[in-house]
C-alpha cells in the first residue's frame, strides 16, 4: 500500500514568486523599497518564523529585488539558516546604544531604500517594553502604507497553501475525535489530552 505524500512546507520558488509580486508593486508605484515589521508578513515573504518580542525585526526589500532581514544578534544564525533572503543585518541587543532603528536606517541607506518607502507600519510596534521613533522620523522618508496590498496578496491561496490547510484540518479533526473519545466523567483535561497525544 502506498501512502500519500504531502510536502509540509511552502517551496522556495513560491516564496520567490511572492517577493516578485511585491517587487512589481514597488516598481509600478515608484517606491524605493519596502519595510515590513509584522511577523506574519515576514513569514509570508521569507519563510522566517519567530516570536515577536521587544527586540525589533524587519524584512526589507529594495526596488531591485535585494531582500534582507534586520534582526537582533540573538536571531542571527536562525535568520541566516532559515530565511530565503540575500542578507541579514543585526544589532547587538535592545535596549542598547545605538538604538536598533538607527542601525535599520543604515541598512536601508546601504540598500538604497530612501525617499519613498512602502511599509506595513511606521516603525516596530510598541510591544513588551519596546520604545522607538517612527521610521518616517528616523529616515526622513515619505512612508506609504501598503498593508492593503499585502493582505490582498495573502488572501489568494496557492495550491500549496490549500494543501497545507487540508493537511492541518485532517490532523485537527483527528485530535478532536480522540479528545471526544477519551473524555469521560471524572477524567481531567490533562489526562484526556495526554492519552489522545500518545495515540
Amino acid at each position: 500500500m502506498t501512502l500519500p505524500v504531502t510536502q509540509l512546507r511552502i517551496s522556495d520558488a513560491e516564496f520567490r514568486a511572492r517577493c516578485n509580486h511585491l517587487l512589481e508593486h514597488l516598481q509600478i508605484n515608484g517606491y524605493r523599497g519596502v519595510v515590513l515589521f509584522d511577523r506574519d508578513y515576514i513569514l509570508y515573504y521569507t519563510g522566517f518564523a519567530f516570536i515577536p518580542t521587544e527586540r525589533p525585526m524587519a524584512f526589507v526589500m529594495n526596488s531591485k529585488g535585494e531582500r534582507g532581514l534586520f534582526v537582533p544578534r540573538l536571531e542571527l544564525e536562525h535568520a541566516k539558516s532559515n530565511a530565503l533572503i540575500d542578507r541579514v543585518d543585526h544589532y547587538l541587543e535592545y535596549p542598547h546604544s545605538p538604538h536598533p532603528m538607527i542601525l535599520l536606517k543604515a541598512m536601508l541607506d546601504d540598500m538604497g531604500i530612501v525617499q519613498t518607502i512602502a511599509v506595513d507600519d511606521d516603525g516596530y510596534p510598541w510591544i513588551l517594553g519596546y520604545r522607538g521613533e517612527p521610521l518616517s522620523k528616523v529616515t526622513g522618508a515619505q512612508i506609504i502604507h501598503t498593508r492593503a496590498f499585502i493582505e490582498d496578496q495573502m488572501m489568494i491561496k496557492s495550491a500549496a497553501e490549500i494543501a497545507l490547510i487540508r493537511e492541518s484540518c485532517k490532523w485537527g479533526n483527528l485530535a478532536h475525535v480522540l479528545l471526544q473519545r477519551y473524555t469521560t466523567v471524572g477524567a481531567t483535561e490533562t489526562e484526556v489530552s495526554e492519552r489522545a497525544s500518545r495515540e
